[in-house]
């Protein structure tokens, strides 16, 4: 057998006891809805009970305002000169149970209107639902909307290293999501990890199971195939681990990247983030990546201020250390949620 089928057989292996530990425990603990509060969210309905402004029986309208100042300082020289964004992100919530739906608009000072997620979800019942469309993937710790991080920017930067990170995909998901287990299977036209646009190129398939295993501790592993026609075969296998007991928040996350070419890439993230008080939070978070010709270790310390409930201002430093060049990050962050 192909060690590329040894190596999924395993893992899929290893989801499907997953599985069966989760349900188990879910049902010994107690869990039974994926509406339990400290639950995990992998796989969950998020539309029918989220926050928002009712536009009307049906329809929640949802999203932010991120205004940022940044400088870069690449050896000394600012490659890039002090520049201010602004980037407004707006989300509609339809619920029509069991019929649901989303759809997310992201307008920039830089490319205009951008439609991020599309999609519909049927529900067969409280845990078990099936999307469709344009949507976020769910590989990586950090989530795709600034309003879902604690720092300012992202501990990887996707593009660069080709780190899988959250971006938008289209194709059909099976979700399942009990409160304390969540798994999903999607197929997608590509995870752009290879720049596959196209079901005529090759196709993408991701699993990721989640557990809860008691509230604050939440542990998750995902894997993905994404072929572009032939033998041409990438595959990414995820993972991270967050405690959260109280205003400590404590993760730890890795990626390993296998190419069709031959080229390997690992990741690795720590991040530590206490919050003070309702007022003033602070994250230090650690990232190493390595793509076989180069490695990368950045350091970031972020300053977390909630003025008033809707309104967050952040301060971010972060330093990068390169094989042949080092890199200074300055940011300045007003967020306004709504």
């Amino acid at each position: 057998m192909p060690q590329n089928k040894l190596i999924m057989n395993k893992i899929i292996g290893l989801f499907l006891s997953l599985a069966l530990a989760g349900s188990s425990f879910a049902q010994m603990s107690g869990y039974s809805s994926s509406s339990y509060s400290d639950g995990t969210a992998l796989g969950a309905n998020e539309t029918s009970n989220a926050d928002g402004i009712a536009l009307g029986n049906a329809v929640k309208l949802r999203g932010y305002i991120d205004t940022r100042l940044s400088h870069v300082d690449k050896d000394g020289n600012a490659t890039n000169p002090t520049d201010i964004s602004a980037k407004a992100d707006m989300d509609f919530l339809i619920d029509l149970s069991p019929v649901t739906a989303e759809v997310h608009l992201n307008v920039s000072d830089s490319n205009g209107s951008l439609l991020e997620q599309a999609f519909g979800r049927y529900s067969f019942n409280q845990d078990l639902h099936l999307t469709f469309g344009r949507q976020e993937t769910v590989l990586g710790y950090e989530g795709d909307e600034a309003t879902d991080l604690l720092a300012v920017t992202r501990a990887f930067s996707r593009g660069a290293f080709d780190h899988p990170g959250r971006s938008y995909v289209d194709g059909v998901r099976l979700n399942y999501n009990n409160g304390m287990f969540g798994l999903i299977f999607g197929i997608h036209d590509s995870y752009g990890i290879d720049n596959i646009s196209t079901l005529d190129d090759g196709m993408a398939i991701d699993l990721a199971a989640s557990i809860m295993f008691f509230p604050g501790l939440e542990a998750q592993l995902g894997f993905v195939n994404e072929n572009g026609g032939g033998d041409d075969d990438t595959q990414v296998v995820n993972g991270w681990i967050e405690w959260n007991p109280g205003d400590l928040t404590l993760a730890a996350e890795f990626d390993s990247i296998s190419h069709h070419n031959g080229s390997d890439l690992f990741d690795l993230m720590l991040l530590a983030n206490y919050r003070f008080s309702d007022f003033f939070a602070a994250t230090f978070r650690y990232a190493f990546m390595d793509n076989d010709s180069v490695e990368s270790n950045r350091i970031t310390l972020a300053a977390l201020l909630t003025v008033t409930d809707n309104f967050g201002l952040n301060f971010e430093y972060s330093h990068t250390s390169q094989d042949n060049a080092d890199a200074d990050e300055f940011y300045v962050q007003g967020l306004i949620s709504y």
